[in-house]
């Protein structure tokens, strides 16, 4: 900036000094302004510092006249002739800051000085540590979110097998349809037979009452077994309507399982997709 205005630092004499200070002091608060992180400057020739604007809240606290550190980025700047720049950590002088030295030619193109500027890096710890937990966040969700996925996955499986089990079951209620025609077809015939015995019975009056008691019972046992055997239809009928309904229910059971496999997908990729957002912003923020 100095060697631009064609200014040799050397041979720059008192007044022209206090010029150029009286520049720096109204332009560089101006600067100052249109950064929208805090600055700080500092100007200094090849000893001292000869200017010093600290920033609103960044302040390393450099008085006009103390010495240039004989080490350090400035220090190597001057020694260079080569821009130098690092970051700052917070245990040095209680801010985190980048600082940039840019050494300053008299128009020999010799160094002469170095002009600083530090831009306070709080915004970028805070907004890294940020992005760090939100990217650890990201994380836990996006494993939580697969863990349930995989839940819903091994719950579909589950109730799919309990539908087919349900058929099976169905399947074979249905097998005792033909054990209940036979159990019935016995009845009628045991009822027939004893209505016959009955007949017989009665012919032989005195000769055939042994064997009429013999077809009494065979009617009273075909009777019961027609009565069981409506009582077990009516029961398996429940049963296969139970069975419908549990069968309807593992149905539902299935579909919203699905759901909830593919919603978790779909989360775990949004996830992802944010952890990959906290990498940027870490980038962006190791950029500032």
């Amino acid at each position: 900036m100095i060697a631009g205005a064609g200014e040799d630092m050397e041979n720059l004499n008192e007044a022209e000094i206090g010029q150029l200070l009286e520049s720096l002091k109204i332009s560089l608060p101006l600067v100052q302004r249109l950064f929208p992180l805090d600055v700080m400057f500092a100007l200094a020739d090849m000893e001292k510092f000869i200017y010093y604007l600290p920033g609103t809240e960044l302040d390393i606290r450099i008085q006009e006249g103390t010495p240039v550190p004989p080490s350090g980025g400035i220090r190597m700047a001057l020694e260079t002739g080569e821009m130098v720049s690092a970051n700052i950590p917070k245990e040095i002088y209680g801010w985190p800051f980048k600082s940039s030295s840019l050494p300053i030619r008299d128009r020999n193109g010799t160094v002469a000085g170095v002009f600083t500027i530090g831009i306070s890096l709080s915004n970028q710890e805070t907004l890294s540590s940020a992005a760090n937990s939100l990217a650890v966040t990201s994380e836990e969700i996006s494993s939580t979110s697969g863990e349930i996925a995989d839940t819903a996955s091994d719950l579909a499986n589950t109730v799919s097998d309990l539908k087919l089990l349900g058929q099976k079951v169905v399947e074979d209620l249905q097998q005792t349809d033909e054990i209940l025609d036979f159990i019935r077809k016995v009845a009628d015939n045991s009822n027939l037979l004893g209505l016959n015995a009955a007949i017989e019975a009665a012919h032989a009056a005195e000769h055939g009452r042994g064997f009429g008691i013999v077809a009494q019972e065979i009617r009273k046992m075909s009777v019961s077994s027609a009565s069981s055997a409506k009582d077990i239809a009516g029961i398996l009928q429940m049963i296969k309507k139970n069975i419908d309904q549990m069968d309807a229910t593992l149905m539902d059971c299935l579909a919203q399982s699905e759901r909830q496999a593919a919603a978790t997908e779909e989360i775990t990729a949004s996830m992802q997709q944010l952890a990959a957002s906290a990498a940027q912003i870490e980038k962006i923020a190791r950029m500032i």
